[in-house]
């Protein structure tokens, strides 16, 4: 079996494989860490599965809530701010 290569988000540590799947057109798609845009993507979601249930076609699943960095709960906002500084002190060395 040949070798994987991953890479690890350093903000949540999800480990992706490289490359990672394939777009629409059928190229490797990249893994990459700059697409979200943190003043308008939702952070936390409050989701809801209906239908027949996880696997099934008829599933739906539903968001009931969101909310963006900024209404996140202030200790999660010192986590994610901690965590930038730590990052940025291991790239600016």
């Amino acid at each position: 079996m040949p070798a994987t290569e991953a890479i690890c988000c350093p903000l949540c540590g999800w480990w992706r494989t490289i490359p990672y799947g394939i777009d629409e057109q059928g190229n490797p798609r990249e893994v990459r860490f700059d697409k979200v845009d943190p003043s308008a993507s939702p952070m936390w979601r409050k989701q809801q599965l209906t239908g027949a249930g996880r696997g099934s076609p008829n599933a739906k699943v539903e968001t009931l809530d969101s909310k963006g960095l900024e209404d996140l709960p202030e200790h999660i906002k010192d986590q994610v701010r901690e965590q930038c500084h730590r990052i940025l002190e291991v790239l600016e060395g």
